[in-house]
């Protein structure tokens, strides 16, 4: 009885127990959240979808063509496209194409990267309709400026330097004045009459001396584009040569088929010829025989009976 009470009274102590934990946690926040409403704050270092910075203070890109990010992954899901350019002597980029579909996200081509170009975002959402929408190329791999200083600061990376402008090239007045001073001073009457007509000459001649330098800034900031074109089309014959080899390849292989089974069919026909010679030879052998024994070249069992008899009637009359 007294055992009875206990566990009963042991049993109202913990249910007591559980409602207090309950009345507790009623008057709390709720600590789930609901997403999309609310997204996660997830870590600088948080390992999601790729993509290339910029210089947050220049908005220059970053990326040096040096290829270790291709080299170092793992699933060979990254391509760079590069020319060495013919002004700087160097690798510029053309097209940077990562296939997220291949990627596991291991990190390793943001540690080996010399300039912090490209890093992983926060970026977790990337469910689409086919493989081919997950290629990211240059433009969807590229970073704002502002997207650039946000990851940087989150990520506490250092800022990169800015890259070495190109050395100016020296005046054409200045390349003039050079010849005009080498030569021998002449009379101090002819300089003070010189002086006054030299100074309208000198006007004139810096737009004179301008204009070949616009020109050949023009054409050096054109060179750039013509190359990346000329880039561009090398690649596209490269693809397009590729893909004829690839057909004359396939076309080699059907022809090659196709006589393998001709050949077969050959041999078939051969073989059912042969059969078939071999058929009529067997059947043409018994046909000769009756001919020779038609002709008399054979004696027929009937004639050599009548031969023998013959043969053994004189003796017969010899013994009588």
């Amino acid at each position: 009885m007294f055992a009875l009470v206990g566990r009963s009274i042991e049993s109202l102590r913990q249910v007591a127990r559980g409602l207090g934990t309950v009345l507790k946690h009623a008057a709390r926040e709720p600590i789930t959240k609901e997403f999309p409403d609310t997204m996660p704050q997830l870590a600088g270092h948080f390992r999601g979808r790729l993509a290339l910075a910029v210089n947050p203070q220049t908005g220059d890109h970053l990326c040096i063509s040096c290829l270790q990010c291709e080299r170092v992954c793992p699933d060979k899901c990254i391509q760079i496209t590069s020319h060495k350019s013919p002004e700087t002597n160097k690798p510029e980029l053309i097209n940077f194409k990562i296939d997220h579909g291949l990627c596991m996200f291991c990190g390793l081509c943001t540690e080996v990267c010399p300039t912090n170009c490209i890093i992983n975002t926060n970026d977790f959402e990337m469910a689409d309709y086919s493989r081919e929408s997950l290629v990211y190329d240059l433009k969807k791999l590229t970073l704002t400026q502002d997207e650039s200083a946000h990851y940087y600061s989150k990520k506490e990376l250092p800022m990169p330097k800015p890259k070495p402008k190109p050395a100016a090239k020296p005046a054409a007045g200045a390349a003039a004045a050079k010849p005009a001073a080498d030569k021998p001073a002449g009379k101090p009457e002819a300089k003070a009459e010189a002086k006054p007509e030299a100074k309208p000459e000198s006007a004139e001649a810096k737009p004179a001396a301008a204009a070949p330098e616009a020109k050949a800034a023009e054409e050096s900031a054109a060179k750039p584009a013509e190359t990346q074109a000329k880039a561009e089309d090398s690649a596209a014959k490269a693809i397009e040569t590729q893909a004829k080899t690839v057909e004359t390849a396939t076309k080699a292989e059907e022809t090659a088929a196709k006589s393998g089974e001709t050949q077969q069919k050959a041999e078939e026909v051969l073989k059912a010829a042969e059969a078939s010679t071999k058929t009529e030879e067997s059947s043409e052998k018994p046909e000769e025989k009756t001919r020779e024994i038609d002709l008399g070249r054979v004696p027929a069992k009937s004639d050599e009976a009548a031969e023998t008899k013959a043969a053994e009637e004189p003796k017969k009359e010899g013994e009588q």
